[in-house]
């Protein structure tokens, strides 16, 4: 039985499957998608011209870059399958080259006339428009959360109530979010990530260990004291329950790994400069969090009573009994 001819809708539909969305590994096995592949490249080609072999050569490497074609797809393997497959030509002592009819027809008339190339682009500024209008959509729902999560907490906010203000269908919300926690780790991690990025930037590399951690505490007041919904959401997530890590719930200790890094290597840079006792830097870490939570409650508490952020002098003794026990004996 005669095999159906290759439609011009499959072809541009296999082109696109195998260099827009990237599925080609090298030479097809199966044999329709090998002839997609050559006779994709030998459109390319002028019918009418004859060509060196140098000239072929460029032809195929120049239509592979366009195409982003895999590496191990080579031009030398490509033209010997052009040939093999009766889409090129050649004398024995492969001098030129030119353009033929393979002797098994396995295309209908009309794919002659395709834009290969213009088919790969066309298709890959479609992928991109349509990851920009999912990320666009994500960050429009993670707005909404942030929003709602910060108002009326992680209980009090309902996933109707984040898609009515996203302004998205309960479903869109499910395609890019497991469930409620899902989406609420995510906001989270977002939110930490963000006022840790800000902190970091403020930061002085060159200062003292006690400086930089002055510093770093004057910034995080002045951030709390903004009162914005990314602040309120890290307050709350600070003082909920659930202790798992050194003061920390187990969702913000996972949004933190930035801050805890940062944090390694201050105390690293400390450790080298003689300005600490030497430490491992994760105790280190680990010993800041905890004191912090300890020695810093009072200081929270009257922040989320009265919304006064600690003094200068309140953070400067803050940071010398958190200092007292990293300090050279």
């Amino acid at each position: 039985m005669q095999n159906k001819l290759i439609t011009r809708n499959e072809f541009e539909k296999r082109v696109v499957e195998l260099f827009a969305l990237k599925r080609l590994g090298g030479i097809p096995k199966r044999r329709r998608d090998k002839a997609v592949v050559l006779k994709a490249l030998a459109l390319s080609f002028n019918s009418s011209k004859e060509y060196k072999e140098t000239e072929i050569n460029d032809l195929i490497r120049n239509w592979l870059k366009k195409a982003e074609a895999p590496e191990r797809l080579d031009h030398v393997t490509l033209r010997r399958e052009l040939v093999d497959e009766g889409f090129l030509s050649r004398p024995r002592d492969g001098s030129r080259y030119w353009v033929t009819e393979p002797k098994e027809n396995l295309f209908e008339e009309d794919v002659d006339s395709v834009d290969v190339l213009a088919v790969i682009t066309n298709a890959r500024e479609e992928q991109e428009k349509t990851k920009r209008v999912k990320g666009e959509v994500r960050k429009k729902i993670l707005n909404a959360a942030l929003e709602l999560f910060a108002a009326k907490g992680y209980e009090g906010a309902s996933i109707r109530d984040i898609a009515d203000k996203a302004g998205v269908t309960l479903p869109n919300i499910y395609y890019y979010f497991k469930d409620k926690e899902g989406l609420y780790q995510a906001v989270l991690k977002d939110t930490v990530a963000d006022l840790m990025e800000i902190l970091i930037k403020l930061d002085d590399p060159e200062a003292s260990f006690r400086d930089r951690f002055i510093a770093l505490g004057k910034a995080k007041m002045r951030m709390a004291a903004q009162k914005n919904a990314a602040i309120e959401l890290f307050i709350k997530e600070m003082l909920s329950g659930g202790i798992a890590s050194p003061g920390l719930t187990p969702s913000l200790a996972g949004a933190m790994q930035t801050g805890v890094k940062y944090l390694e290597e201050m105390i690293s840079s400390a450790v080298k400069k003689g300005e600490i006792k030497p430490i491992n830097p994760k105790m280190g870490v680990l010993y800041l969090i905890s004191l912090s939570f300890v020695h810093g409650s009072k200081f929270i508490t009257q922040f989320i009573k009265n919304r006064e952020p600690m003094s200068d002098e309140d953070i400067e003794e803050f940071v010398d009994i958190l200092m007292k026990g990293l300090e050279k004996k």
